[in-house]
């Protein structure tokens, strides 16, 4: 789905005046665009790590999280740092806009405003947003036709982009790979665990994967492989995982010498992954830094704590410490000495008992109750 068109575009608005936030969401959903409102700082944090919105519409004098702080804490995370950013406010002069566009924000518009002056800023930071997309998309697919490595785009339970080397690697065709997945071409050993893990990452439970298993070559040969995958990328409105599959036999890796191709090439075939499916960083100690800034140092948030607090045991606080550290599900797993299917358990519980629909939610109950400390 093309950006530029408002049918199915998110728009997240975080404005704490609900009368103008009504008037807002109603002309946004008439002009076809899907408007999810969150009342405050707070909200509007936890909300964009929930919905991940194609733009953000956000005010800035807001009581206890400011606009600012908002702004902040979502470029600390690839997952939300290339959301077009717009300031809503009442502030017009010139230090405060110089600012608000110094922090990096993609527009600023003073209150009151013209509603054609509204949609017009949002429909040109979209196709901005839309263009730089497709750039990397362009230089993705140019830079992999090079890879010397099997790369590929894979959504549901099918290939829907492969390169030339992936094809090398298994002996089949472009054409014929798009026809096929992974339960086509795994070893029958390795199958069901490879494609379960797959499959879990797709729907969300994890960010990436890291796996090996051995496939089955069209001619009849298995080999060992190799997968890395991340997910983010959106294809026609869907989900889909970016992925390089490697053979770790060496008398299948192909003869395509890496140390031919330009290391600027390289990097900015990595740049482009990094663009097209910003998900390596999703979390990091510097988001989780901002969190605490923003959270557990705001007093007039820590006055509204007043819920019972939720016990968490000993290894869940370890799971959630190390999940703020940025560290993968296999890396928790090498550090604490337990099974990645226990920590995925473990992160679910924290899920769970807080009642979160993400990790961020989770985080954030954490931090607001000093149970994690960087």
């Amino acid at each position: 789905m093309s950006t530029t068109d408002s049918n199915g575009v998110k728009i997240l608005l975080v404005e704490d005046d609900r009368a103008l936030a009504i008037t807002i969401s109603n002309l946004l959903r008439v002009k076809g665009y899907d408007v999810t409102h969150a009342g405050d700082g707070a909200g509007g944090i936890q909300k964009a790590f929930e919905i991940i919105p194609d733009l953000i519409l956000c005010d800035i004098s807001m009581n206890e999280i400011s606009g600012y702080d908002v702004f902040n804490v979502l470029k600390e995370s690839s997952a939300t740092a290339m959301i077009p950013f717009v300031f809503l406010t009442a502030k017009s002069e010139l230090k405060d806009i110089r600012f608000g566009m110094q922090l990096g924000a993609d527009d600023y518009i003073v209150k009151p405003f013209e509603y054609d002056e509204l949609l017009t800023s949002i429909a040109t930071r979209l196709h901005k947003a839309e263009a730089h997309r497709k750039a990397n998309e362009e230089k993705f697919i140019a830079l992999s036709m090079i890879a010397p490595y099997g790369i590929f785009i894979y959504q549901g339970d099918k290939f829907i982009e492969t390169n030339p080397s992936l094809s090398a690697t298994l002996g089949y065709t472009r054409d014929e790979l798009l026809k096929m997945g992974f339960a086509d071409i795994v070893a029958l050993k390795d199958r069901s665990n490879a494609v379960e893990k797959i499959n879990r990452c797709l729907r969300g439970f994890e960010k990436d994967i890291h796996i090996r298993f051995s496939v089955v070559h069209k001619d009849g040969r298995q080999i060992g492989t190799e997968l890395y995958g991340i997910v983010g990328l959106k294809v026609k409105g869907r989900s889909s995982m970016l992925g390089t599959l490697i053979a770790t036999r060496a008398d299948v890796i192909q003869e395509q010498d890496l140390e031919g191709i330009p290391i600027n090439e390289i990097e900015e075939f990595e740049k482009a992954i990094d663009m097209l499916a910003g998900t390596r960083n999703y979390i990091s100690t510097e988001l989780v830094n901002k969190l605490i800034s923003v959270f557990r140092d705001n007093e007039a948030i820590k006055e509204k704590i007043h819920e019972d607090l939720i016990s968490f045991s000993e290894r869940e606080i370890e799971v959630l410490s190390l999940v703020c550290q940025g560290l993968s599900t296999k890396e928790i797993a090498d550090r604490l000495f337990i099974s990645s299917r226990t920590v995925e358990k473990h992160r679910a519980n924290l899920m769970t008992k807080t009642n979160a629909k993400n990790i961020i939610e989770v985080i954030i109950y954490a931090v607001k109750h000093k149970l994690i400390d960087l």
